[in-house]
């Protein structure tokens, strides 16, 4: 059973990179999607992605019991939620997707700090993590790097 959630994470965090690799495709291109500019596809799906992130982090000690490290994780996860949701907000793209590419990095960094302090490391997890983290930030280089 545990082989199977895990293959099935690996596939749908592998499925979950591709409206980024897809609108990264389109930045570079020059092409629209629906009338919508790749940077703009790329803005909306990486602050839903990282929002998704943040309540993943919530869903993870919202039914523990609360400590020091709970109370940070829970505080964080609303942080991210509020700063991908203040990444729309923001006039200027490349603001915008310098704060989502921090919200990642943050992302990872509190989840993998969390696991190995309540000693639930799995470290397969943390290695497909830090992989797609390190992808889809790559990803949020790539598509400001026309716009320097």
């Amino acid at each position: 059973m545990r082989t199977s959630t895990s293959f099935l994470t690996v596939i749908l965090a592998a499925l979950g990179m591709i409206p980024f690799v897809f609108a990264t495709y389109l930045s570079w291109s020059n092409q629209v999607f629906f009338e919508k500019s790749g940077l703009h596809l790329f803005i909306t799906y990486s602050a839903i992605i990282l929002s998704f992130m943040g309540g993943t982090l919530w869903g993870q000690f919202i039914h523990k019991d609360i400590d020091s490290l709970s109370r940070y994780v829970l505080i964080t996860s609303n942080f991210l939620a509020i700063g991908a949701w203040f990444s729309l907000l923001i006039d200027v793209p490349v603001l915008s997707i310098g704060l989502l590419f921090l919200g990642f990095i943050s992302t990872f960094w509190v989840e993998a700090r969390s696991l190995k302090h309540n000693e639930s490391a799995n470290a397969r997890y943390l290695n497909m993590r830090f992989i797609v983290t390190i992808v889809v930030c790559v990803l949020h280089l790539l598509i400001v790097y026309p716009y320097k």
